[in-house]
């Protein structure tokens, strides 16, 4: 499992149009003293346990340096390197998910399996809901339907936001989602862009460009427009719709989740808008996952990223056998940020809004609040 970042290039406004700074945002009065975001972000952390706890899941803790720090074709990593007492250099990353290791994990024999997992993200990721470094939770489940591991993620957020509004009333006095709504991308392009989406139809781009989208010239590829349409029409109307889920992707964005049906068992959560996690039924084959991983390093190598080794241990722990499961990634910075009412993750990130961050503040860095 692992988060999917979407490049674009767009100003955030937020929903009343107004747009502010870093500097603004961290220095607002009105925002809680550091002390309290750490006993927020630990009783979070408490929160999560405890739901898992009831179901006997596992806490674990992977390699933050690695050989292979994701499987995604358009991010940019953090590179550093080990040397050995002989002074030979032995390159290494810092890991943007700890996905490949947790399936090793699973291949150990654990079913059940959580971490709470310190991530990074390379060239950029500095916006109102990104961060070069973050608190990402992680968890696999073994023998769980695709359906039941969808109620699972939800209950876990309602379960964290139950805990915390219990804890801390004066700081969590908002209305707070009740329900769930859910869409399959295929049902929600259809009822907010009015495009029956058909994968890898070369004649999207235009179809959107005809139906009045702006951010389209009618000539991009698939999955350009597809994301551009995601961007324009789709985020903006669940906007409004608290906590919804989209499921069920085209085969061409399932990344490593299975395909079944002509559909990726691929889920995304968003909250007012905002991703909060994003869950597969897991691609266990070996083989496929070479073959996906492949051509992602190929776009890598033909956009000009670095390229990194194979993590052959992970392909191994494939191959030795692993049930089926299910795999979320949730940032849990976004969830407490959105919990506590506040539509960027920089209050919660103590620590990190001083130098060289705070440096970006002005100029390019528009936060919205």
């Amino acid at each position: 499992m692992q988060m999917i970042t979407i490049i674009a290039i767009i100003i955030i406004k937020s929903p009343r149009g107004e747009r502010t700074n870093l500097s603004r945002l961290t220095q607002s009065s009105e925002l809680p003293d550091p002390a309290k975001i750490w006993q927020l972000r630990a009783k979070l952390k408490t929160a999560v346990r405890e739901f898992f706890g009831r179901d006997s899941f596992t806490e674990v803790e992977t390699p933050v340096l690695v050989p292979c720090p994701g499987t995604e074709a358009h991010l940019d990593y953090f590179a550093t390197q080990w040397m050995d007492h002989q002074g030979k250099a032995q390159n290494l990353w810092l890991r943007s998910s700890p996905e490949l290791h947790m399936k090793q994990v699973l291949a150990q024999g654990m079913e059940r399996i959580f971490q709470f997992a310190v991530s990074f993200r390379n060239h950029g990721e500095l916006s109102p809901w990104h961060h070069p470094e973050f608190l990402m939770l992680e968890w696999y489940h073994g023998g769980i339907s695709f359906s039941d591991f969808i109620a699972q993620s939800r209950d876990l957020i309602f379960f964290c936001i139950s805990r915390l509004r219990e804890e801390f009333p004066d700081l969590i006095q908002g209305s707070m989602p009740a329900t769930l709504q859910q869409m399959t991308v295929g049902e929600a392009f259809l009822e907010f862009a009015g495009i029956h989406l058909e994968d890898q139809d070369e004649e999207l781009a235009a179809r959107a460009k005809s139906a009045g989208m702006l951010s389209l010239s009618g000539h991009e590829d698939f999955e350009t427009a597809f994301f551009k349409i995601l961007l324009e029409r789709i985020e903006p109307a669940i906007s409004r719709l608290g906590l919804f889920v989209l499921t069920h992707y085209p085969p061409s964005q399932a990344a490593l989740s299975q395909v079944k049906n002509g559909l990726a068992h691929r889920f995304e959560f968003y909250w007012n808008g905002v991703e909060l996690c994003n869950g597969f039924e897991e691609l266990l084959n070996p083989e496929e996952n070479r073959q996906r991983i492949g051509e992602a390093l190929k776009i890598r190598h033909a956009e000009g990223r670095a390229i990194f080794s194979e993590d052959e241990d992970f392909y191994a722990a494939l191959s030795s056998g692993i049930p089926q499961c299910c795999g979320n990634a949730l940032g849990l910075d976004r969830l407490l940020a959105r919990i506590l009412g506040f539509d960027s993750i920089a209050p919660v990130l103590p620590l990190r809004q001083t130098w060289p961050w705070k440096n970006y503040a002005e100029g390019s860095c528009l936060l919205s609040v």
